[in-house]
């Protein structure tokens, strides 16, 4: 499986979000956030992001004979980078292969799923920048902190900053 797909997965992504929200927590404990995700399915994904080194166990609690994994996310993993940019071009395709899927789909009505595209440019200096990502970072953590309900659809939002040829 290539990183990306790993990556990708929207199951994956939430299991990365909650670990982003509390730094760390065994499979338990994201069940109890990811009430819609079938528990073997749940094991499944954090075993993908194990074994591609993504996630790592920081902690084992011993119950009942049996061992209880608290993962942590691996920053290290993250550290990197994309030199040649593969991996941005990849998820720039996964994210278009995503509005494929929705507008070929039987019920597709972006009003009322409230599909959203905006796009503008900015003209600010690096520390000015920096300030903007923080304050975006800040409402999207008040966010991502949310219990759902069953009111609660789940939407995936990306960001994406890049330089202009001007």
């Amino acid at each position: 499986m290539e990183m990306v797909e790993v990556v990708m997965n929207p199951v994956r992504q939430r299991i990365f979000q909650y670990l982003l929200i509390h730094e760390k927590g065994t499979v338990k404990e994201i069940k109890k956030e990811l009430q819609d995700i079938p528990s073997a399915s749940l094991y499944r994904h954090v075993k993908v992001l194990a074994d591609h080194s993504l996630i790592i166990v920081v902690e084992e609690n011993r119950i009942r004979g049996t061992v209880e994994n608290v993962y942590q996310i691996n920053k290290k993993a993250f550290e990197s980078g994309d030199q040649d940019g593969t991996a941005v071009q990849m998820a720039l395709l996964s994210i278009c292969a995503k509005f494929a899927k929705y507008f070929s789909g039987a019920h597709v009505d972006p009003k009322k799923d409230m599909l959203l595209l905006t796009n503008c440019t900015l003209t600010l200096d690096d520390d000015e920048f920096m300030r903007y990502l923080s304050e975006i970072n800040e409402i999207t953590m008040k966010y991502m902190k949310k219990k759902s309900s069953e009111k609660s659809k789940i939407r995936q939002i990306t960001l994406i900053s890049a330089p202009t040829n001007e």
